[in-house]
């Protein structure tokens, strides 16, 4: 279906959510970002990433060249104890800075309910959905993303925790289609402030030379560690065959030999003015044919609030990659950001941003930004405008 035609059904699709009987209230949610920038380089704008290595290590404030939405419709009912509800979320991307609408497509189409007399704690869903996802926000990377066309049920009382089955099936790929099974148990407490959040994952090539994979993630969460103002995240994560460290599908002809590992530390903070975000990663990913790649970074963003709507915000973040026999690619990125905002708080949205990003990087990271200008370069430095919007 061509973005014209989605562009086209959304209002049948928002008549039949808002249409139905015994409705309760209609929930629009959302987020997007937006703004033009130039760089000194005789290009309208670039942004600045390593090209390989571990997902997770591009520091995205003043360094997203993109134009992103998402938004969600989602109408609940209730009839004879049940409670149940259909979610519609679409979503656009152009990579860059104007967009001529091509890149709509449906992020989310599902339906739920809960109350049923065999497990009135459990939730049923069935169709197109996000599943239980895990982010660090200044890197916007979901370190465990559940994702697809699935089926599943959630929240059953399982010892300490809420446990969770779902199977979902790709075919995005008409001649690599798959399977996979996903499985949580979360909650768990451990602690005081602290609870485990374990997911499971299995994977299997549905087609001549697909592999069978496995995965296993461990999530801590902390509240106000050591007593402090301090939350804390800590991911250890396994990854072996077809299945992808982000508990969803990796390469559906990658066998056993295939392996991947990663360990990501995020601590979040607000202390009066202050907040902000860290970020710890290390990672190895050995693929089917023997190569490896070796991957760390660090970083953080600090917002420092000198007024209730106006707050200079940083960042900096340092990554980089080693191949196995060659060379280790290395980027450094910094950002500031003078910043208007509804709040004072780190997480306070909408903010409207001015920035200006600088970075450098080594030549064993080539072209870090795609742009035919930054071919022989090793720094450049953008500047532009930003709105950034959750509601």
């Amino acid at each position: 279906m061509t973005s014209h035609l989605a562009l086209k059904r959304i209002p049948l699709a928002l008549s039949l959510l808002i249409g139905s009987g015994s409705a309760l209230a209609l929930d629009w949610t959302g987020y997007f970002r937006a703004g033009p920038g130039l760089t000194s380089n005789s290009t309208s704008r670039a942004c600045y990433g390593l090209n390989q290595g571990s997902s997770g290590m591009k520091y995205r404030l003043g360094n997203e060249c993109d134009f992103y939405g998402e938004f969600q419709l989602s109408q609940g009912f209730k009839k004879d104890g049940i409670d149940y509800r259909v979610t519609l979320m679409t979503s656009h991307y152009t990579a860059a800075t104007d967009t001529n609408g091509d890149g709509l497509k449906i992020e989310q189409m599902y339906g739920e309910a809960k109350g049923f007399d065999i497990a009135p704690e459990a939730t049923f869903w069935i169709g197109k959905e996000r599943g239980r996802r895990g982010d660090v926000h200044i890197v916007d990377t979901y370190f465990t993303e559940m994702k697809g066309v699935g089926a599943g049920a959630k929240g059953f009382n399982v010892g300490p925790g809420k446990l969770g089955v779902a199977y979902y099936k790709t075919e995005s790929d008409a001649v690599h289609p798959g399977h996979r099974g996903n499985l949580e148990w979360v909650d768990i407490p451990t602690n005081p402030g602290g609870k485990l959040n374990v997911f499971a994952t299995v994977t299997k090539g549905q087609f001549a030379g697909g592999k069978n994979g496995a995965g296993l993630s461990l999530r801590h969460d902390q509240e106000r560690l050591f007593g402090s103002n301090f939350n804390n995240v800590l991911w250890l994560q396994y990854a072996q065959g077809s299945a992808g460290l982000n508990s969803n599908f990796g390469d559906l002809t990658a066998g056993s030999q295939a392996k991947s590992w990663r360990l990501v530390e995020s601590v979040s903070w607000q202390n009066g003015p202050l907040g902000g975000q860290a970020l710890l990663l290390l990672a190895n990913e050995k693929n089917a044919l023997g190569g490896e790649i070796r991957s760390s970074s660090v970083g953080g963003r600090a917002s420092y609030a000198l007024s209730r709507n106006f707050k200079l915000v940083s960042e900096l973040g340092v990554s980089q990659y080693k191949p196995s026999g060659a060379p280790s690619a290395r980027l450094t990125k910094l950002t500031i950001a003078p910043t208007l905002s509804v709040g004072p708080d780190f997480f306070s949205r909408p903010e409207f941003r001015l920035y200006v990003t600088t970075a450098r990087w080594n030549k064993a990271a080539g072209n870090v930004t795609g742009q035919a200008a930054f071919a022989d370069k090793t720094s450049g430095t953008s500047a532009g405008a930003q709105l950034e919007w959750w509601f």
